[in-house]
């Protein structure tokens, strides 16, 4: 029996086939097939529509909004100065900025808004504020330091040394401080008048609070100051005063406080809606009624007995006179904010001999927001 032999290159044929094919693919198509594996044709066509795109016309309701003076539009800053572009704040600030006093504002939670001890807003606004809580008013502007200190405005006769000295700090902490251009002084250096310096870590005294009205030892007895007031009552009065059983003036209405009690606030704000009714936390006899000048707007003012008096200011509207005698728990007022007000709320005063006392030792107080 015969067997054919098999021709050795009938295999190889299939396979020089495909290699030819091959071969032919990658000349004919082979850029194109590296252009899409790399993505270069989809850069190539995006470049190609950007030379050719037409600017996007914007409808007439943007277009109006964006005429006025030609500006850009921008995020809304609420008041800040220190913004950036993109609208978000800036985390890290190394400058001090700017806080124009929105409604509603108060300078604890200013202070908490830009994580600082509330003395510092009052410290780096001296000739501002003057110590006084009431001169606060919506569109004024606020320095705001980036650390908790003293903004020391120089009188150009005090060293480096001196206002140190004066705020309690080292010479270094004044002069070492990228928020000053001291580096190339030493504690001698005096800077000239009119310019501003951080005091980081610095504190001072308060300018003393001078009480509105004097007043007596005994139930009802008061002598206001003279007429600078037009609610200055202009008799003595004598009545039934209480006990020292002192109750919240806003009773069980839900509240927010927005500034606690500080040298420079000799009281509690508590904030609801306006109308809110305000109760007399004693017994005693109306001293003042009407308006006060100096930021409390419409207020009333009781005498407890024993030198006690308690503060109601910024009342939408009072329902008590001069000489009228109230129990403790009768409604006297709304709140408002009448006077040096950003927002409404109560601004409640405990007081002793003229002296402020801090409220949360005689009443309590519960901040709605928390819970």
């Amino acid at each position: 029996m015969r067997h054919k032999r098999r021709n050795p290159y009938g295999c190889l044929f299939p396979w020089l086939a495909i290699i030819g094919i091959v071969i032919l693919v990658a000349v004919l198509w082979g850029g194109k097939i590296i252009r899409f594996i790399t993505g270069e044709d989809i850069i190539a066509d995006l470049a190609e529509d950007l030379k050719t795109a037409q600017p996007i016309t914007p409808s007439p309701e943007v277009a109006e909004a964006a005429s006025v003076e030609n500006a850009p539009i921008v995020m809304p800053t609420v008041g800040l100065e220190g913004m950036a572009d993109d609208g978000f704040p800036i985390e890290v600030r190394n400058h001090v900025l700017k806080y124009t006093i929105q409604a509603g504002d108060a300078l604890f939670l200013i202070a908490e808004r830009f994580e600082l001890n509330p003395n510092t807003i009052f410290w780096a606004n001296t000739e501002t504020l003057q110590d006084n809580v009431h001169l606060i008013r919506v569109g004024m502007q606020l320095y705001i330091l980036p650390v908790n200190g003293v903004y020391h405005l120089a009188d150009g006769e005090k060293s480096i040394a001196d206002i140190a000295a004066e705020y309690g700090v080292a010479p270094g902490d004044i002069l070492d401080s990228d928020l000053n251009q001291f580096s190339q002084h030493d504690s001698s250096y005096v800077p000239p008048a009119g310019l501003r310096v951080v005091v980081p870590g610095g504190q001072r005294q308060y300018i003393s609070w001078q009480a509105p009205i004097r007043t007596g030892a005994e139930s009802g007895g008061a002598n206001p100051e003279g007429t600078i007031h037009p609610g200055s009552c202009r008799e003595r009065y004598r009545g039934l005063g209480g006990s020292q059983s002192w109750m919240n003036p806003l009773g069980t209405v839900p509240y927010r406080i927005t500034n606690g009690f500080e040298p420079w606030h000799p009281g509690v704000d508590q904030a609801a809606d306006r109308g809110t009714p305000i109760y007399a936390s004693e017994t005693g006899v109306v001293v003042f009624a009407g308006w006060h000048r100096d930021g409390y707007g419409e207020l009333v003012i009781l005498d407890h007995g024993d030198g006690w008096t308690t503060y109601y200011g910024h009342l939408q509207t009072r329902f008590v006179g001069c000489g009228d005698q109230v129990s403790r728990g009768q409604f006297i007022g709304e709140m408002g904010m009448s006077g040096n007000a950003t927002g409404i709320h109560l601004h409640f005063e405990i007081r002793k001999d003229d002296v402020p006392q801090n409220p949360y030792r005689y009443i309590e107080l519960h901040d709605m927001r928390n819970g």
